[in-house]
């Protein structure tokens, strides 16, 4: 919400699986935070409109595409009961998202395990974005993975990739967006990273 110099996050606490969302100025000052939602882990920030914060409620924990929402006052954090609005067009872009065992996570297996020579399970987020390709994905043990994101030219060249997460005992949704032309991401739930793409 650049407009009013303010910005919608989401917090997770991986250790009470929890989610609470909350207004901040870009100061710091928290203008409001919910902490207690119908659902207290499987959901997020869909997208945030000039009056909405609509949130997705993952209804299956084996299908990230069946989901419900949940629309907040962007003003006050309240639920309100009106239809979502459409998106803002900010420029926002997401990943999309693969599931060990599609086609499109076959593909993108393919492409890293000739590119980074590396084994990927469980998922993968993938975006292109201004002449280049993301990949979220995850490498290691079951209980134990590790989530690596990649950056890689159009012609497939690996421009240069970073772990976001270790010790991970499950998939992401979302782990990162674009924005403005900036890459947005979490690593190791504690520190927010932004690169500009030039």
């Amino acid at each position: 919400m650049p407009q009013l110099c303010q910005m919608i996050i989401e917090e997770r606490n991986d250790n009470a699986r929890n989610v609470s969302i909350a207004c901040i100025e870009f100061s710091g000052k928290v203008v409001w935070r919910v902490n207690h939602l119908p659902e207290t882990w499987w959901i997020n920030v869909n997208r945030v409109t000039l009056n909405q914060v609509v949130l997705r409620v993952f209804q299956t924990t084996t299908n990230p595409d069946v989901v419900s929402e949940i629309v907040l006052n962007v003003r006050n954090g309240e639920p309100v009961s009106v239809q979502p609005e459409p998106e803002c067009t900010n420029g926002l872009l997401r990943p999309f998202v693969y599931v060990q065992g599609e086609a499109e996570f076959n593909t993108v297996q393919k492409f890293l395990e000739e590119r980074v020579k590396q084994q990927i399970f469980i998922g993968a987020e993938y975006l292109e974005a201004n002449d280049l390709v993301f990949i979220a994905y995850y490498i290691g043990q079951p209980g134990n993975f590790t989530n690596v994101l990649a950056c890689f030219s159009r012609t497939g060249e690996l421009s240069w990739s970073e772990e976001i997460g270790t010790n991970l005992k499950g998939m992401g949704i979302g782990t990162f967006f674009i924005a403005t032309n900036t890459l947005f991401f979490v690593k190791n739930k504690t520190e927010l990273v932004t690169f500009r793409i030039v």
